[in-house]
């Protein structure tokens, strides 16, 4: 039985070995030509030709083998079973067995064009800062005012009348109440630029929730005082508190984002002026961030209340942040 090793396979051997001890310790591993064949070869002087000399026979070769009964020369490889080259017949190979067989596959359907370019920006799907389940319920904890309008308060009404003092008004609990509206102020700087499309939506829930007479917007950049309107810049003139009672709502990072050397960035100062000027309209102000509390400084949570604009507001930590 044949080797299955190819001449290939020999090559790839010979080219990583480095010496000729290498080399037919190689070729006889490979079953090609015994090692002693080579070193007999090695050690016998050149070929006489009709020149005085001819080159040996390149490495890898067996030299041709005499049968001692006749004399004459056998070639390698060959046995009595083979045919030789020059009888015009081929050594017969080896069949390789195939792996596996696999069916053609069926043809696939023409793939249709894709459509021409056209100058429309298709927009991308957005994806709200807040939980879309838990927005209107977020919207109605900030802008709901707690007024003293529900039931009796009855633990009141006792401790009134055993401390021996007269009941003018009966004491009520409170409730919630939306009827005094808000006014939403919606920063339009660049640092807000990458949350606009979420100012704008969010708006709409607040016309839905509160109602839209009751919701007031007025639109500026940096700061209210640098100008606020209810459309673009043309429209916008200097800030002007709501009626008392009504609460504000800020749509802004408060100066947070933004290049550092936008000359129309707000300051300290700008929103420490602002809070004065509501404060003493006798309005509440809270601020929506889109940024994390990890990234408020001190100076800002003391000066109002802050919401975190993520998904990880729910109403109850949105009403807990409001004056």
């Amino acid at each position: 039985m044949r080797s299955q090793i190819w001449v290939g396979d020999v090559v790839q051997a010979l080219e990583v070995a480095r010496t000729d001890d290498e080399r037919a310790r190689v070729l006889e591993m490979l079953g090609f030509v015994p090692a002693a064949v080579l070193r007999r070869a090695a050690d016998e002087p050149p070929f006489a030709g009709s020149q005085g000399s001819r080159t040996p026979p390149p490495v890898g070769t067996r030299p041709p083998e005499r049968d001692h009964g006749s004399g004459q020369e056998v070639l390698p490889g060959l046995h009595d079973d083979e045919e030789t080259p020059s009888g015009g017949m081929t050594v017969e190979l080896p069949l390789l067995q195939p792996a596996r067989t696999e069916a053609p596959h069926a043809p696939r359907d023409p793939v249709e064009p894709l459509a021409r370019p056209t100058a429309e920006r298709a927009s991308l799907p957005l994806l709200p800062l807040f939980v879309p389940g838990w927005t209107s319920a977020i919207v109605r904890a900030m802008v709901s005012r707690q007024v003293p309008e529900g039931a009796v308060d009855i633990a009141s009404l006792i401790d009134t009348l055993a401390h021996g003092r007269p009941v003018r008004r009966l004491p009520r609990l409170p409730v919630p109440t939306m009827r005094y509206g808000v006014q939403v102020l919606v920063d339009r700087s660049t640092g807000m630029q990458p949350f606009r499309r979420d100012q704008n939506e969010l708006l709409e829930h607040f016309r839905a929730v509160v109602g839209p007479e009751l919701v007031k917007v007025g639109y500026f950049s940096g700061v209210p005082q640098h100008g606020t309107g209810p459309g673009g810049r043309w429209t916008r003139t200097a800030y002007v508190p709501p009626e008392p009672g009504r609460p504000v709502l800020l749509l802004s990072d408060l100066g947070l984002g933004g290049p550092p050397e936008d000359p129309g960035r707000s300051t300290r100062e700008d929103w420490e002026h602002f809070v004065g000027l509501v404060t003493r309209a006798d309005c509440g102000v809270v601020a929506l961030s889109p940024y994390p509390p990890r990234r408020w400084p001190r100076w800002m949570t003391r000066l109002l209340p802050l919401v975190s604009w993520d998904r990880t507001t729910t109403a109850s930590r949105a009403a807990v942040r409001l004056p």
